[in-house]
């Protein structure tokens, strides 16, 4: 039986992990960001904010709880993480990571291709994150994606509207343009309009692996909307509009989807920010919980 309490949990819930179906992972790891630094205060910011959150939804009419929610004691570098996540994993379970810088995200799933073998990933993000290094580091938050290659069979990265001509240039190489859905194509006319998913949906339909995994770079989001990041992108998706996209991906993958991570955001003081990355994570939650049961 969950409950409010004043443990640092997410949703104030105090869950034992034995019987919770979600389990939280902070991540606080970081120090490569060449924007604003502390990514890895986010966890305990974020975790804080999400006390003042329900765990009704009243969109989904569901207790999105119902199934257990608990949250387990920080990491502090990438093999913590990895250890944590593949007992999480081998229990049956569903981690839910919060960074952290984006750089986490290959050592999940890393985790998840040992255990699932074939492996899809949904990217969430500003930027295509396809640099082989930067700043003279190959671990490094400008190089989450190319890292995570090794371990997914196919992806798609949406959202992206900066983009270095190396990264391009990768891109070209490997053949991953049609991996990619920009900001812009869901606008084709002019921005400010109501998106289109028309691409969305046909480029979601070719990805046929097993387990599907979420990284969700807070920069996707408008600024205007979460202004608390590493490396803000105006202009991006609205709150609204943010919803709507991952309610889309959920419940086209509903069952498939294994695992997600939520990174990039940094702590500025701004609570009203740290209300909406809660937020967004909640929501996410119960979206899996009521499209994984239909």
């Amino acid at each position: 039986m969950s409950q409010k309490s004043k443990h640092k949990s997410f949703l104030g819930i105090s869950e034992d992990p034995s019987e919770a179906r979600f389990i939280v992972v902070p991540a606080k790891i970081g120090g490569t960001s060449v924007g604003r630094k502390g990514a890895e205060k986010a966890p305990e910011k974020i975790i804080s904010a999400s006390w003042q959150l329900e765990d009704f939804d009243t969109e989904t009419k569901t207790v999105f709880i119902q199934e257990g929610i608990a949250t387990e004691s920080p990491c502090r570098n990438l093999n913590q993480l990895a250890k944590k996540v593949e007992k999480i994993i081998s229990d049956g379970k569903f981690p839910i990571v919060i960074g952290g810088e984006h750089l986490i995200t290959h050592q999940v799933l890393k985790i998840f291709k040992k255990f699932y073998g074939s492996v899809g990933a949904i990217f969430f993000d500003a930027h295509a994150d396809m640099f082989p290094e930067f700043d003279g580091r190959k671990i490094h938050h400008a190089c989450a994606l190319y890292l995570s290659l090794p371990y997914i069979d196919d992806f798609l990265c949406i959202g992206v509207r900066n983009l270095s001509p190396i990264e391009l240039e990768e891109i070209k190489a490997k053949k991953l343009e049609e991996r990619f859905l920009f900001f812009e194509d869901f606008f084709p006319n002019f921005l400010g309009q109501t998106p289109s998913y028309h691409l969305l949906t046909n480029k979601l339909e070719k990805i046929k692996a097993n387990a599907i995994y979420i990284s969700f770079d807070f920069d996707f989001v408008d600024p205007s909307a979460i202004p608390s990041l590493s490396t803000p992108e105006p202009p991006g998706f609205s709150f609204r509009e943010t919803l709507d996209i991952l309610k889309k991906i959920i419940s086209f993958f509903g069952s498939r989807i294994k695992g997600a991570d939520f990174v990039e955001f940094c702590p500025d003081k701004n609570f009203f920010a740290e209300v909406s990355a809660a937020k967004i994570i909640s929501k996410t939650i119960s979206y899996i919980y009521q499209f994984s049961r239909t």
